[in-house]
């Protein structure tokens, strides 16, 4: 693969391309899909992929290679492509290898796995010891090489593995609740830990009702926090910033948040998002987005750094910065203090549908899910449903109180896409909506 790679970028530049980059991906990863409490679809993967990005002066093309017979014929086709498209005004160019990088290492118990009945069986159970009817969800065992080549010198290996699981449980179609299980070592693995997370909430969230439009001190799960932590590494890249999707714009140095809060990208860590490299080859690192309650860095790939008269962060994406493994700094509070600080508020699980009214501003709503109570000196009193958080990103962050000992690792293909470490948070005063559903 590392041959294929180094060809796929000789062509380019054989060619005409002015920067080349190859990366292929062997995928062999396994999925079990379960449904009523039983597994229904088992996949197994075994693949080679090869993506392309291709720059002719400015002119900018991205593909796939799944052919490696036809590499010559492939690139062609790109290159073709890139001279009919308008060019890019802010493309500068690929980071200067050679870079040195941390040497893979993955758990040799996770890549031996090839039966995740087990896991999915303990969830399952620990949901239905809490009182959940029915459980529906997915397993997976991840394991990844990537290979990279790049005409301007940087080449890496890299292999990623881990575990994920996600498990839904219903008690009926109005309560439910949502646990998930990730890890990158099978000792750390616990699915039976988030199928009772599931079955517990869903028994709690029965007969629920209609919600109360106000201001209310919120406890944020870990899942439901995780989205909130995504979309700040998300409006955090330079791309969104330029492009007027953010409301960090001009906010370097200023505060976006409460001083207890300090959120960092960070894929060195051990997490399901591990990579040693970004899309340009530049080794990955740790930084603070925000620290302190303070905007410390946008997200930046060459080109955008570029713009910003700054140094890549290791976060391409050549074209939009991404973030890769976000964290939230943990606190000194345990879940029951959190829990017990509110008088009358709620206790949010999860989320789905964030949608903004206004990028530059930051104001947002999203629908909670999965679990949405009243709390009342501090214990859970109704469920309630059909109500949505409104409010504004910055201000939710700077309405934190306080924040959990303990982060769990979070994603989930909704609403946090990237890898999170999110513990228990307290926010105070925080819009809540009558839904439209």
């Amino acid at each position: 693969m590392e041959e294929h790679a180094e060809r796929i970028v000789k062509e380019a530049v054989k060619q005409g391309a002015k920067d080349a980059v190859a990366e292929i991906t062997v995928d062999r990863s396994y999925q079990v899909r379960f449904a009523r409490n039983q597994p229904v679809i088992v996949n197994q993967w075994r693949r080679s992929v090869g993506s392309v990005f291709l720059a002719v002066g400015k002119h900018l093309v991205a593909g796939e290679i799944t052919n490696f017979d036809r590499i010559p014929e492939t690139i062609a086709n790109l290159l073709k492509a890139a001279k009919a498209t308008p060019e890019n005004p802010d493309y500068a160019g690929l980071a200067k290898g050679p870079f040195k990088y941390a040497r893979p290492s993955v758990d040799r118990k996770v890549l031996a796995i090839d039966d995740g009945s087990d896991y999915v069986e303990a969830a399952v159970n620990g949901a239905v010891e809490e009182g959940a009817k029915e459980c529906a969800g997915s397993f997976w065992r991840y394991n990844e090489d990537h290979y990279l080549e790049t005409s301007n010198g940087a080449s890496g290996r890299d292999q990623r593995a881990g575990l994920y699981l996600s498990i839904r449980a219903l008690v009926s179609l109005e309560s439910s609740g949502h646990g998930v299980a990730c890890a990158t070592k099978l000792s750390e693995f616990d699915p039976d830990r988030a199928g009772h997370k599931a079955g517990r909430i869903a028994a709690l969230a029965k007969n629920p009702k209609g919600g109360t439009p106000g201001k209310y001190d919120i406890v944020f799960d870990p899942l439901i926090l995780g989205s909130l932590i995504d979309q700040v590494g998300g409006r955090a890249s330079a791309y969104t910033v330029m492009a007027g999707l953010s409301p960090f714009l001009k906010k370097l140095g200023k505060t976006v948040a409460a001083p207890s809060v300090t959120i960092a990208d960070d894929a060195t860590t051990d997490s399901l998002g591990r990579c040693r490299f970004d899309a340009e080859g530049v080794p990955i690192r740790r930084k603070a987005i925000v620290q302190n309650g303070v905007l410390k860095t946008y997200l930046h790939n060459t080109s955008t750094a570029k713009k910003f008269k700054t140094r890549s962060t290791g976060n391409a994406g050549i074209i939009a910065p991404e973030p890769f493994v976000l964290s939230l700094k943990p606190g000194d509070w345990t879940r029951d203090e959190l829990f017990n600080e509110v008088k009358d508020g709620l206790w949010l699980t999860n989320t789905w549908y964030t949608r903004y009214q206004s990028y530059v501003t930051g104001d947002f709503s999203t629908i909670p899910r999965d679990g949405i109570f009243r709390i009342k000196k501090g214990e859970v009193v109704e469920a309630w449903k059909d109500v949505r958080l409104t409010d504004n990103l910055i201000n939710v962050w700077k309405s934190v109180k306080g924040i959990s000992k303990k982060p769990e690792q979070v994603t989930w293909w909704g609403e946090v896409g990237v890898p999170t470490f999110a513990p228990y948070a307290l926010a105070s005063k925080i819009g809540i909506t009558k839904s439209a559903m």
